[in-house]
């Protein structure tokens, strides 16, 4: 390998995800700090990094790095099923730190090089991950995401390259959608949001909804309510025990997030909230009980 990681920078874990839910999708988001490895499974899902459109197919891998601004969805008419493994403090002999990728390349491929090597450790970690986590298991888990960071690295070095790079969307409704990234623990108002950027509420709302498919309050909502359910399904911490994620920081709680997004407030509890948000439909029959 012609560019080797950095003495003392090697890869370490920070979270794991599977995601198999039909129709999921994460909204635009940020990681200030990460890098994700992806890799789909089964099925089809459609990636949108920082304004340009890719579509990964079953054996595909993908890598988002830190401060691309993202979404995913899963096809409607073939569901996706995902594996993501976030990575941070690693560094590669001649990049930033957490920069896997070379220079614009396309950060979606087929997994070539050791690619059962690849589907293998993400089903060991779906298996290890719900384990109490331990100096053996911590261990264990940089070990798994150094081996994934080179296999990656390996496939992704010859990946194709544009030279134009990456098409870059209105620089204030970006703007507006990194803070509200940042922000959306916080109480936001569109008022708020008026005079801090210097626009107009509907020129806001407007070119907002028309780049992001969705309104800023809305996009506070969804980015609430998938922190939520990325919370519930991916640990085995309740709500008392990770305050720092949950809804105690929140100016809206997750009752009132359902409310706002189904004029219903349901009586949820974080016994039946993980059931309630792993399925649409359980939802539904939640709400009509």
């Amino acid at each position: 390998m012609k560019r080797c990681l950095s003495p003392g920078k090697t890869p370490r874990l920070s979270r794991f995800a599977f995601s198999d839910d039909p129709k999921w999708e994460s909204g635009h988001h940020v990681h200030d700090n990460e890098t994700e490895l992806i890799y789909v499974k089964k099925g089809v899902a459609r990636f949108t990094i920082d304004s340009s459109l890719y579509v990964a197919h079953a054996d595909d891998i993908v890598v988002i790095e830190r401060g691309r601004l993202h979404a995913v969805a899963s096809d409607v008419n073939d569901p996706a099923t995902t594996c993501t493994c976030a990575l941070y403090g690693f560094q590669f002999q001649g990049a930033e730190e957490n920069q896997l990728l070379q220079p614009h390349s396309c950060p979606v491929i087929a997994a070539g090089q050791g690619k059962e090597v690849i589907k293998t450790l993400f089903n060991e970690l779906s298996v290890i991950l719900p384990q109490s986590k331990n100096s053996q298991t911590s261990s264990l888990w940089d070990a798994f995401a150094y081996t994934l960071a080179i296999l990656y690295y390996e496939n992704f070095k010859n990946a194709y390259r544009s030279e134009q790079g990456y098409i870059k969307k209105d620089v204030l409704i970006k703007d507006i959608l990194f803070y509200l990234n940042n922000n959306y623990r916080e109480k936001i108002t569109l008022e708020q949001l008026s005079k801090k950027f210097r626009a107009s509420v509907s020129y806001i709302c407007h070119e907002f909804t028309k780049e992001y498919r969705i309104s800023p309050i809305n996009y506070v909502i969804q980015r609430r309510m998938t922190e939520a359910k990325w919370s519930l399904t991916n640990t085995e911490l309740s709500q008392q025990r990770s305050p720092g994620v949950w809804v105690m920081k929140m100016s809206i709680t997750l009752p009132n997030c359902f409310c706002a997004m189904s004029v219903v407030r349901p009586a949820i509890t974080v016994d039946n909230l993980k059931t309630v948000l792993r399925n649409k439909k359980s939802y539904l029959n939640f709400l009509n009980r």
